[in-house]
């Protein structure tokens, strides 16, 4: 939920951010729309009877999605053999069908949300970027650890859209980024991803796991879902950016946080998951930065 501010009135940024708060609550925002080649190849990724002939056809639309999955082909992640790739459908053929949708909402988003590196929030992006790219690795490695195989293309959308309401905020504030900085943003971006991602026609659970990756009151019965790979992640993500992770792990309050047990995750463990996960988090990483 997002709340007035106490600060001076007449102040732009404040009107902005009170605005923005207005429109979220009566879902009466101003919403980007998902560009539409790349709506169009998300849809026939849902196709079961659609060819990786179509599907590189359609590809070939999107130049820049096209130079991404030939640079994912020939990665240490999906290229073992050392075999190059130069064919868009060969490209296709050997990422499937999952790897293609990842990297349709990566390319998408980084258009949507662009700026020129001389704008004040450029370095911003670029670090909310590498945040996004790296919680979908762990979102995706601790849906496999779980034994959630059927959930891991979406834990890994989650991981890569959880920061999109972040990312509208900056850009449209972009003439004040150090005021949005310091209202702290974790307050105000999971109900805009939500509302983004809603708008996007992404599953539901999407959405509702972004909308409460910061609420730790949020809880269910029944097993893990990908709320709880979601705070997971970005709890690795914490361990990766932190000089030592040991410091990160002793503030984890193990009996107040069901999503860890749901997960067979506990103190005893946690470590030896987390430099397990290392180097496929890498390879991931490497190649979707």
């Amino acid at each position: 939920m997002l709340h007035r501010m106490n600060t001076p009135t007449g102040n732009v940024a404040l009107d902005f951010l009170q605005d923005l708060a207005a429109q979220l609550s009566s879902r009466d925002i101003e919403l980007p729309p998902f560009p539409d080649v790349y709506t169009r190849i998300l849809g026939a990724l849902n196709d079961p009877d659609l060819s990786m002939d179509q599907l590189a056809r359609m590809v070939t639309a999107a130049p820049d999605l096209c130079v991404r999955i030939l640079l994912l082909a020939n990665s240490a992640l999906y290229n073992r053999a050392g075999v190059e790739v130069v064919d868009i459908g060969v490209a296709v053929s050997r990422l499937g069908v999952s790897a293609v949708r990842n990297a349709t909402v990566s390319v998408a988003t980084r258009e949507m949300f662009d700026c020129p590196r001389s704008s004040p929030i450029w370095e911003k992006l670029e670090r909310l970027r590498s945040t996004s790219v790296l919680t979908a690795a762990y979102a995706c490695a601790l849906a496999d650890h779980a034994g959630m195989k059927e959930a891991r293309d979406d834990a890994m959308l989650t991981g890569l859209l959880h920061n999109v309401g972040h990312f509208y905020i900056l850009t449209k504030s972009r003439q004040f980024p150090e005021f949005v900085e310091e209202i702290s943003m974790e307050q105000w971006m999971p109900g805009v991803g939500c509302a983004l991602i809603e708008n996007w026609g992404f599953p539901e659970e999407i959405a509702r796991a972004v909308d409460v990756q910061n609420d730790p009151d949020v809880t269910h019965f029944g097993p893990a879902n990908l709320a709880d790979i979601l705070k997971v992640a970005k709890l690795f993500v914490r361990m990766a950016d932190a000089d030592d992770p040991e410091v990160v792990v002793a503030e984890i309050d193990w009996p107040h946080s069901p999503e860890f047990k749901k997960l067979d995750i506990h103190a005893g463990n946690v470590l030896d998951l987390y430099n397990g996960f290392e180097d496929e988090v890498q390879l991931f990483t490497s190649v979707l930065k």
